[in-house]
């Protein structure tokens, strides 16, 4: 891992540059829960040797990922949701690297506030992909003993990670917990966010996402070309069935990953 540099400016980021949203940067202001969480700053070289592209526009994958923006925001607010979990039927599908690459997206949308967190806690990835030291476990927060002050980090003014930097060997049941989802509660009302988007572990793999579903509002799912079947993706549709709604299927060739497309 890589320590997180205080930023000189909340946009001194890989987010410069990015898109005009439909009104001006949002300003972090002194009654602002946000003011509160330190900024990081991100490498660009090292995002790029993680695949972490969509903050550069000369990279293929940018408008892939802006679509995929665009319409998960638009289904979002038709819906009044906000709380997005990415998961893949099995694992090596690239969910990781579709969540990194839309939260990067998204932040460049100035009006939207976005926070992503790394639930995966079997495995947490998200650290690594940023190049940023964690603030420690992240079912510290979630057990409700720190604050998002604490354990946050923030990318710019509108986009804010909860990395983590333990493995949980009890993940199911901890995602299962009161505490876990009176703190999210807790963390929607404060922090406000238009978007959350939580990196999940494979549904096909354990419990850990089925357990969590009562505190999302749908589910994105990453295939893997030449490696899902048809037969796991109905799996998954019958394991969402009547629970949430299945928002969209992106489709992430190994082989060419920048070249990944979603369809709805």
């Amino acid at each position: 891992m890589h320590d997180a540099q205080s930023a000189n400016s909340e946009h001194d980021t890989v987010l410069r540059g990015g898109e005009p949203g439909p009104r001006s940067l949002p300003v972090v202001t002194d009654t602002d829960p946000w003011k509160d969480i330190r900024l990081a700053k991100l490498n660009r070289k090292y995002l790029m040797r993680q695949r972490v592209v969509s903050g550069n526009p000369n990279e293929p994958a940018h408008a892939v990922f802006d679509v995929l923006r665009t319409r998960l925001l638009r289904t979002l607010h038709e819906n009044g949701w906000n709380r997005v979990a990415i998961t893949s039927p099995t694992d090596g599908c690239g969910k990781t690297f579709v969540a990194a690459n839309l939260a990067l997206s998204l932040a460049r949308r100035e009006s939207v506030r976005t926070i992503l967190m790394d639930m995966n806690l079997r495995s947490p990835e998200l650290a690594d992909v940023f190049g940023l030291k964690t603030s420690g476990p992240l079912a510290e927060y979630l057990f409700g003993n720190i604050t998002e002050a604490d354990h946050f980090l923030r990318v710019g003014p509108n986009l804010a990670l909860a990395l983590n930097s333990r493995a949980e060997i009890d993940a199911s049941e901890l995602l299962q917990r009161p505490k876990t989802k009176e703190t999210l509660e807790v963390m929607q009302m404060e922090l406000e966010p238009d978007v959350v988007l939580y990196d999940m572990p494979s549904i096909l793999k354990n419990d850990d996402l089925l357990s969590f579903l009562p505190q999302v509002d749908g589910v994105l799912l990453v295939v893997g070309g030449g490696i899902t079947k048809a037969a796991e993706i109905r799996q998954v549709e019958n394991l969402l069935a009547d629970q949430v709604p299945l928002l969209g299927v992106v489709m992430n060739n190994e082989e060419d990953p920048l070249r990944s497309f979603f369809k709805k």
